[in-house]
């Protein structure tokens, strides 16, 4: 595992939906999902839209420009394209109010 970066606080995440972070050359979102937070790639496979301008529901991230669905657990494609069509998901830690993400 790469080393941890603080992105963001917990409170600047809103529930059920997204926050963008860059890192370099390097995009993810960050949502909150009830107490849980979770960070995936940004850029949906299908079209390249910001999966952090999308929404959490039933514990998936939806797409805004297509609907596709992606696991908030595995990053795998759950509705609109193929299950191999995922996305990648960042390891996530909370400190002290904080979200650290392994790159």
């Amino acid at each position: 595992m790469g080393r941890s970066v603080a992105v963001c606080r917990v409170s600047e995440v809103p529930e059920g939906r997204g926050r963008v972070v860059r890192l370099d050359d390097w995009v993810i979102s960050v949502f909150r999902d009830g107490d849980r937070i979770v960070a995936i790639q940004d850029a949906c496979p299908h079209a390249g839209a910001s999966l952090g301008s999308g929404w959490v529901e039933d514990g998936a991230v939806v797409c805004p420009l297509h609907r596709w669905r992606f696991s908030l657990i595995d990053g795998r494609c759950l509705g609109g394209g193929r299950p191999d069509e995922g996305v990648s998901c960042v390891p996530v830690e909370v400190r002290e109010g904080w979200v650290w993400v392994s790159v």
